[in-house]
């Protein structure tokens, strides 16, 4: 996605995320590249669909509450150019309005 397309700066942050399938079914732990209030990059080989809800929980450091969110892969990279890694841009569609600012207190 091009850089004006996203509403929220992203930084590089490496932190893990749990997550779920929408159903609840499953747990996958993935570790982010990026990370924004509105989204994250997720490095991995097992990549998703493109637009597959995805329940996500990951913390932030220094912080006991874990940010719980509802997203959907935005896009996938299967194929990576020299330098870069498989992965999936992942969009944050449903978060408490706490969470979102305690992300970008973090990123601050």
């Amino acid at each position: 996605m091009a850089p004006q397309q996203r509403r929220h700066e992203r930084k590089a942050f490496a932190v893990q995320f749990q997550a779920r399938e929408a159903h609840g079914v499953g747990q996958l732990i993935f570790t982010s590249a990026d990370l924004s209030a509105g989204g994250t990059f997720l490095t991995s080989d097992l990549l998703l669909e493109q637009g597959e809800p995805l329940n996500l929980e990951f913390s932030l450091p220094g912080q006991a509450s874990p940010v719980r969110v509802q997203a959907r892969v935005a896009w996938v990279r299967r194929f990576p150019e020299a330098g870069e890694k498989p992965g999936m841009g992942v969009e944050f569609v449903t978060m408490k309005d706490e969470d979102r600012a305690r992300i970008e207190a973090q990123l601050r």
